[in-house]
């Protein structure tokens, strides 16, 4: 599965956007978490205090976080299709497993977030209270953010560390443990802006059907015994912009899709227990079209086997095995 590197234009020297992509037309889709990187180095001293770059997600206030290399960070998703990744989690940690969500007027962050319609966090800790998970109304979270937070955000899996070294964490005050943030919102197209002075930098990104997708493999004629490399350019399966994903398919009946049955190092993730969770009955309402289903017709010469990716050759939930998968993990992360 590739998915081209992204990188900042000409005209937008310290603004970078995951979902800027030129093969795909600056389209993203679905549940997708996007990243939003500002390198300035007018604002990249980590040891003293800084001022929190100005940028906007329609001309909503978009927060950014200082991580610890100087660079500016933040990490968002729309909300509706957030919600309805999150109801598909069989089991906490594994999946499209978004943490728990917190509304809009939440204050106990450190931070102000009233622009926004509402945050994922990365889970719940032993007193925090009002949380929710799923496809559901948001409600205020009370209580406090503190070590006892229990990590269940498997979207954004390599963060950047939060820069603690300045007089507050992250330059702006969120609480660490908060960290990373998922900022969510309702649209349809998205601009982002980065306003510096002395001239705006921006990056227009289209919230629509994915273009431009494609199958590849590597050569139209096979030798006896020789291995097929299949490449797939979809970039709806970049749902994490921090690190490789691993999709996994079951090509024969009934053709299924899970979402990091093994990490991008080929070892158990959702592979077996409840963990692993077929999207394929979900993907419309997750914001696939024409995508997310791979099937092959492998005749009577081709013959599925292991790699360094995946280790075994059927995936099972603890009830269920799937015994005809082809696991496709992301170039990069990007």
């Amino acid at each position: 599965m590739v998915i081209p590197i992204y990188d900042a234009y000409a005209d937008n020297p310290n603004l970078f956007v995951s979902a800027e992509n030129s093969k795909f037309d600056n389209h993203f889709a679905g549940s997708m978490v996007v990243e939003v990187v500002i390198r300035d180095s007018n604002i990249s001293d980590t040891d003293e205090g800084k001022g929190e770059p100005d940028v906007t997600l329609n001309g909503k206030n978009l927060r950014m976080v200082q991580a610890t290399d100087g660079n500016w960070y933040a990490y968002f998703a729309n909300v509706d299709k957030a919600k309805i990744a999150d109801s598909t989690v069989g089991k906490a940690k594994e999946g499209l497993d978004f943490g728990v969500f917190c509304d809009r007027d939440t204050t106990i962050l450190g931070i102000d977030i009233s622009d926004t319609d509402g945050v994922a966090i990365p889970g719940p800790s032993d007193d925090l209270v009002g949380f929710k998970n799923g496809d559901v109304s948001f409600s205020s979270c009370t209580g406090t953010i503190d070590n006892s937070v229990d990590n269940q955000n498997n979207v954004v899996r390599k963060a950047k560390f939060i820069n603690e070294n300045s007089p507050l964490p992250g330059q702006i005050g969120l609480k660490p443990k908060a960290w990373p943030l998922i900022q969510l919102y309702s649209f349809d197209d998205v601009t982002i802006q980065y306003n510096p002075g002395g001239g705006v930098q921006q990056v227009n990104l289209e919230y629509d059907d994915i273009p431009n997708i494609s199958l590849e493999i590597d050569r139209d004629n096979y030798p006896q015994n020789s291995e097929v490399f299949l490449t797939i350019n979809d970039v709806q399966l970049n749902q994490d912009p921090t690190d490789e994903d691993s999709w996994t398919f079951n090509v024969g009946s009934p053709t299924s899709i899970f979402y990091q049955a093994y990490d991008n190092n080929g070892r158990d993730s959702a592979n077996g227990d409840k963990g692993l969770v077929d999207l394929g009955p979900d993907l419309s309402s997750l914001g696939f079209k024409d995508n997310g289903i791979l099937s092959l017709d492998l005749g009577n010469i081709v013959e599925l086997t292991t790699n360094s990716e995946q280790p075994d050759t059927s995936v099972d939930d603890g009830t269920t095995s799937f015994s005809q998968i082809v696991t496709l993990v992301e170039e990069g992360p990007y």
